[in-house]
Order: structure tokens, then C-alpha cells, then sequence
């Protein structure tokens, strides 16, 4: 199982996408592959950000093909990842590197279900024991 961080749907989402995240995503078995609902988050927050009207249609058009294409397979912050989050966000900021919310629910996301994450920002998530994938270097 492997989780999808925002960047890599983003970068899909682009105009100018990455050749490399294009490739190690059609490498992949789609059936192994997941988002969460905090990822889904980001994009609505991002969308709802622009201001052309065209242009955020088409991007609320794109998340809504996304959630058809990933039906079944879209993973909600339950009460495991709340607990996960809790320990994550609270041992990261007593070691005096705290981390974004978002990212540590993602992080939470991915130990609850033992998945990887495939993301551009490794070291977003360096020393929250998770299983790291860069497809933007693959």
C-alpha cells in the first residue's frame, strides 16, 4: 500500500507535470495505491484559493475525477491515526522539531495502515519511522 502525499497529486494536476512522477505512477499498480482525506483537504484549500473562476472549476473538476478514480481506496483520519498524530506531533515538538499538522496526519495515515508515502518532501517526515518513496527522483 502506498499513500499519495499532496505534492503528488498536485504535481499531476500541473500544467507542467513531472515526467519522472508520471512514469514511477503508471510503473505502480493502481490498485496499491491510496489517498487520505487530508490529502483531498489541501487540494479543495488550494483550489478554493484561486481566484479565476475558470481555472478553479477545472481544478474542483479534476479533485472530483480524482475521488471517482480513487473510490474505495481514499483512507479517512480515523481514531488509530488520532492516536498515531498525538504521539507523532507531541514527541516531534518535544524534540524541538515541530511538524505541520497536515503532514503529521498524513504521517498518522500511513503507521495506521503500515504504508509507504510517496512524496517530493522526505524530509518533511525524517524520524517519523515511516517508509519513504520519492517518485520525483525515481
Amino acid at each position: 500500500m502506498i499513500i499519495l502525499d499532496t505534492n503528488v497529486i498536485s504535481d499531476v494536476l500541473s500544467r507542467q507535470r513531472s515526467p519522472n512522477v508520471l512514469n514511477w505512477l503508471n510503473g505502480q499498480e493502481p490498485a496499491t495505491l491510496f489517498l487520505s482525506t487530508i490529502v483531498f483537504a489541501e487540494l479543495y484549500f488550494g483550489a478554493y484559493l484561486v481566484q479565476e473562476a475558470i481555472r478553479r472549476d477545472g481544478l474542483l473538476q479534476s479533485i472530483s475525477r480524482i475521488r471517482g478514480e480513487f473510490s474505495g481506496r481514499i483512507l479517512v483520519f480515523g481514531d488509530l491515526p488520532a492516536e498515531q498524530y498525538g504521539r507523532i506531533a507531541a514527541a516531534r515538538r518535544l524534540a524541538g522539531r515541530p511538524v505541520e499538522t497536515k503532514d503529521a496526519m498524513i504521517a498518522a495515515i500511513c503507521q495506521a495502515h503500515d504504508a509507504t508515502l510517496a512524496t517530493l518532501n522526505v524530509r518533511d517526515f525524517d524520524g517519523l519511522d515511516l517508509k519513504l518513496v520519492n517518485p520525483f527522483e525515481a
